[in-house]
């Protein structure tokens, strides 16, 4: 099996360090250990020293997780009554993509995968020779999920609907209604439904998961990568109440993982129980700086900026007579300013920009002044 060139991976993780202005980051500003004790006013001396002492052994009870972390997830979902046998830990959000695409599709099956979103979504069933029908979002309509179009796409053999909710990249979010029509269209053929969750958490208010619903073949994924500000624990988790598909990603976890570091769990745990309290501190970052992000976008002629985005990226249509992909190469060589190309989602004549991972306001406005900067020289063409 040959898989197409990961473009955001292969783009982002070398450019990262060398960045001056990283506007590419989809995290929120990561924090210290010390910083996320502080957060969640934990115990960090009491932690060191349980640490000291603790068995480095695979697992501690339960190979799907710690029973600890495990109850800790089941918090993150109160209206929809998750219990510890319905959470699996994996390895980060790309481990339970990976894992729900290849362990629920067969030959015959097709999978309508919601765009743009994360390349795992639509490229890994593709690798593996399975349909894969793409519905594409919308500038227009805010880049909402069109359920006409949706219930167009699928059939009886739709196996899997696929997206991301808030969107990556664009951070347009489906909320009550239409994660119910989502679940309407998904029942009318018997299809399961994989909802990556990652960015869940800005709005103050509860922001419905695809679990609330009722429908057992509903599939969260989230991990510690985006809100939680901890990426390098590369701890993330698959939810469903569904036993058929619970015990075949079991089975391919074991495959691919057997267990998550332990070490890593109590991180995760220490933070997931104290979920409320790391996003806020997230919300506080996010909030005033996506505010900052889209005042510059709007001010700019050449310019576009469509969705409320409830995540930590904003997809931006420039009308420049140049690639996207040279783009991106360009500014960086140029001034060391990083984002993500159109390319990474099949969406030619755009660019991501992040804005979750400044803690200082003044170096977000220093890295928008700088890209302005640079795109002056493109300006005199247009």
């Amino acid at each position: 099996m040959e898989l197409k060139n990961f473009l955001i991976e292969q783009w982002l993780n070398p450019m990262d360090s060398k960045a001056k202005y990283n506007l590419g980051s989809s995290c929120v500003k990561a924090m210290t250990m010390d910083e996320l004790f502080k957060v969640t006013e934990q115990d960090e001396e009491a932690f060191l020293k349980d640490l000291s002492t603790m068995s480095l052994h695979y697992h501690h009870g339960d190979s799907t997780g710690s029973p600890r972390v495990k109850k800790a997830v089941c918090g993150l979902y109160p209206k929809a009554d998750i219990k510890p046998e319905h959470v699996m830990m994996v390895h980060g959000g790309t481990g339970a993509n990976d894992i729900v695409i290849m362990g629920l599709l067969e030959k015959g099956d097709n999978i309508v995968v919601v765009k743009p979103t994360y390349q795992q979504q639509y490229d890994i069933p593709k690798a593996i020779n399975i349909e894969t029908r793409e519905l594409v979002l919308r500038e227009e309509e805010e880049y909402i999920l069109n359920m006409d179009d949706l219930l167009k796409m699928v059939d009886k053999n739709t196996r899997l609907i696929a997206l991301s909710n808030p969107n990556n990249p664009t951070g347009a979010t489906l909320y009550e209604k239409e994660q119910k029509e989502l679940v309407a269209v998904a029942q009318s053929v018997d299809a399961y439904i994989l909802c990556d969750e990652i960015y869940r958490g800005m709005d103050e208010d509860y922001m419905p998961s695809i679990l609330d619903f009722g429908y057992e073949k509903s599939i969260a994924i989230s991990s510690l990568s985006k809100m939680f500000s901890m990426a390098g624990t590369r701890i993330g988790w698959i939810v469903t109440k569904n036993e058929y598909a619970y015990k075949n990603f079991e089975n391919r976890r074991s495959y691919n993982t057997i267990c998550c570091g332990i070490i890593d769990e109590i991180l995760a745990s220490i933070a997931i129980e104290n979920y409320e309290k790391v996003w806020a501190r997230a919300r506080a970052l996010l909030i005033p700086n996506k505010k900052i992000v889209y005042d510059w976008i709007n001010a700019h002629p050449h310019l576009t900026v469509h969705g409320d985005a409830k995540g930590t990226t904003c997809l931006v249509r420039y009308d420049y007579d140049i690639d996207s992909t040279d783009l991106a190469v360009d500014a960086m060589e140029t001034d060391k300013i990083l984002f993500c190309h159109g390319a990474c989602f099949e969406m030619p004549g755009y660019i991501r920009l992040g804005y979750g991972g400044f803690g200082d306001q003044e170096k977000l406005h220093e890295a928008l002044k700088a890209l302005g900067k640079y795109l002056e020289k493109y300006d005199k063409k247009s």
